[in-house]
């Protein structure tokens, strides 16, 4: 088949990659222009750009879907199919509506659970065990389309987003690659979704990474590794920004004559990182980054920093 690809970020990569090693014509690539990036500020190209480059493919990247020349170009073009994959603009009717085939999307969750931005985390952060990849017929409605293939998978106890996201990268491209098998064979089948099972996975922004330790050790550990490597966990130590990359259990190593408040260090544990008090138990900072420092172990903190057993975070 003739395909446009349409995707942004690393997760799209093994897609690109998936469609073209199963044989079909990529006629282009359209990816959201290059961006500032580092402390440089430097624009950065997107990574699908940078394997289009690679794979020889026409690049198109416009500042909006609503321009005209783009939508000239596509037309010349006459695509069979669209595969979008984190594009990170919603597309118009006009676009959905170009290819013969039409236009299918790789989604990293068990739809109709968890439709918008941000998916993968919002499912780590509520403590979910098991996720998956969903392809489907894109429709107007954001993520509420007619589902064609879905693969569950298990959530790992240690995973955190950044982990996740790469394994359903790879898993969605083997499964978007079937899908676009049946759609050349026509056979893609359409289930539509029980809105009544719709869960919402909004846009995540910094602070929604602030962590409450009155709350149970088990859902400031979800947070953590859901908002993990971004937008990050953090608290205040010092009158300072700490932020969180890792945390772990504190038993069975919790001293048991261990008392203190949620969000106070009421241990030391030498070998693994200061434990914090939480809403009904305590947690070690395997892995912290104060400010302006890089990550660096919670033996390295309390090295380096000396927590005292009754200082406050948070």
């Amino acid at each position: 088949m003739r395909i446009v690809f349409m995707g942004t970020p690393r997760f799209a990569v093994p897609s690109l990659e998936a469609l073209r090693a199963a044989g079909h014509e990529i006629i282009a690539v359209c990816t959201q222009p290059d961006r500032p990036a580092g402390r440089s500020g430097r624009p950065a190209a997107p990574p699908v750009k940078i394997l289009a480059g690679e794979l020889r493919c026409e690049v198109l990247q416009p500042a909006g879907l609503g321009d005209g020349d783009l939508a000239a170009r596509l037309r010349e073009m006459r695509p069979d199919l669209l595969a979008v994959v984190a594009y990170g603009l919603k597309l118009p009717g006009w676009l959905l509506g170009l290819p013969r085939l039409g236009a299918v999307n790789l989604h990293p969750s068990l739809l109709p659970r968890y439709r918008g931005a941000a998916p993968v985390n919002w499912a780590l952060i509520n403590g979910e065990e098991e996720t998956g990849v969903t392809t489907m017929h894109l429709a107007e409605r954001m993520d509420a389309g007619d589902i064609i293939l879905q693969q569950r998978v298990a959530v790992l106890p240690d995973e955190n987003a950044g982990q996740l996201e790469t394994r359903l990268s790879s898993l969605g491209a083997d499964l978007l690659a079937r899908t676009a098998a049946m759609i050349a064979e026509g056979t893609a089948p359409r289930t539509p979704q029980d809105e009544a099972l719709a869960t919402a996975a909004p846009k995540l922004v910094p602070d929604h990474g602030r962590i409450e330790w009155t709350r149970p050790a088990r859902r400031i550990r979800d947070l953590v590794r859901g908002v993990t490597p971004k937008p990050g966990a953090f608290t205040l130590f010092r009158g300072q920004r700490l932020e969180i990359a890792k945390v772990e259990p504190a038993a069975p190593f919790l001293p048991r004559d261990a008392a203190g408040g949620a969000g106070e260090i009421i241990g030391l544990d030498t070998s693994r990182g200061p434990v914090v008090g939480t809403g009904d138990g305590a947690l070690v900072l395997r892995a912290v980054k104060p400010a302006g420092r890089r990550e660096m172990d919670g033996a390295a903190f309390l090295n380096g920093y000396r927590p005292a057993v009754g200082e406050p975070v948070g």
